[in-house]
């Protein structure tokens, strides 16, 4: 395995597949430097080395203004922002964080020369369904709104980009009593093995990259993880 010493940047860092990617990226020797928007949380790990880990304070509406510095020099920008309809208070506020939020991390990453956008989505995620405000048509409107993100990280121009489309989560400790009773009957999947996988495959991708592989060195390339996969990927 490549020794190359990788910095990342999370996005989200307070939310469960945020935290579990922080958490897993820290316990890591091939990521040296760690950045993530403050306040930062993540899941208590052997082995985690928090030295490596530095929170900067970034107002999200100036996020482009703001974040220059936060992803110079990064390998990967691990995106993992996302709300619900009601911890938001309404469908505008939703779409801000779930997609315009997106839309400028994006953007500001493409912009610091950040070769590597790894993207949290949906599954069922689609930019063109038609979809209304009205919370009746929420689902709609929050497959839509995954779908226009997705299309946003891929028109930034990264040399790759992934995009994970989960399913049903397990967010251990953070699930509420309803989540963990649905949670062992339908299919689902950790929110650890999530950030497992994006972690993985964004090694994998900079170890062909150093390499000279033509999967890392040609055009760019688009990843996605459909709720299968991750739950398969070993």
């Amino acid at each position: 395995m490549s020794s190359q010493s990788l910095h990342a940047v999370v996005l989200g860092a307070t939310g469960a597949v945020g935290r579990e990617v922080l958490g897993q990226l820290l316990v890591s020797p091939r990521w040296s430097s760690v950045t993530a928007e403050a306040p930062a949380q993540y899941k208590s790990q052997p082995g985690f080395d928090a030295a490596k880990l530095k929170q900067v304070v970034v107002d999200m509406d100036r996020l482009e203004e703001q974040a220059g510095s936060a992803f110079a020099g990064a390998d990967s920008v691990f995106c993992c922002l996302g709300t619900t309809r009601a911890a938001a208070g309404s469908a505008e506020a939703f779409k801000k964080v779930d997609l315009h939020y997106v839309e400028a991390a994006a953007r500001a990453a493409a912009a610091a020369g950040v070769p590597h956008f790894s993207l949290v989505s949906a599954q069922g995620a689609r930019a063109g369904l038609w979809a209304s405000d009205l919370k009746p048509f929420h689902g709609l409107l929050y497959a839509k709104t995954k779908g226009l993100a997705e299309e946003a990280a891929k028109a930034a121009g990264f040399a790759y980009t992934t995009i994970m489309r989960p399913g049903l989560l397990e967010r251990g400790e953070l699930a509420r009593g309803l989540e963990k009773v649905v949670a062992k009957v339908l299919s689902s999947v950790a929110v650890s093995k999530v950030a497992a996988v994006m972690i993985a495959d964004a090694e994998r991708w900079h170890d062909a990259r150093r390499g000279g592989s033509g999967e890392a060195a040609g055009q760019a390339a688009v990843k996605v993880f459909e709720m299968g996969e991750i739950q398969k990927y070993k």
